[in-house]
């Protein structure tokens, strides 16, 4: 007697059910991992673009204008930002000083209300005009 048997063992049939249910699992994770990644990309992207744009408005204040050091404040425009200013008298020398001075260091940070996201801050010297 011949076997006539044709077509796939069951076996076979789910051996390739779990291995394209697998590789359809790596690629869902590789997906959400993406736009984990695209989402950090843009709050950084934004926190860098306020922090610029802070810069800009501190220094075109003037050193007389600067304002007083304070904790985070929000941003009018995009509410789920925060920054936050800090002015110290410094010398000639880069160095603190507790009078008033020709120089100011400015540190500005700028946060997303999200903690997960790193607080990204620069320094920079104002001088009164000369």
């Amino acid at each position: 007697m011949k076997n006539g048997q044709k077509g796939y063992a069951l076996v076979e049939v789910v051996i390739v059910i779990v291995l394209v249910s697998g590789s359809f699992l790596v690629f869902l994770e590789a997906l959400s991992q993406a736009k984990n990644m695209q989402v950090k990309s843009e709050i950084l992207t934004i926190q860098s673009m306020l922090l610029s744009s802070k810069i800009n408005q501190l220094r075109a204040n003037g050193f007389d204008n600067l304002p007083q050091s304070h904790d985070y404040l929000s941003f009018t425009d995009y509410p789920n930002y925060s920054y936050s200013v800090t002015c110290s008298y410094i010398n000639d020398q880069i160095q603190p000083s507790s009078g008033y001075t020709d120089y100011k260091l400015i540190e500005l940070k700028v946060k997303h209300n999200n903690d997960n996201y790193p607080i990204i801050s620069d320094y920079f010297i104002i001088t009164s005009a000369l």
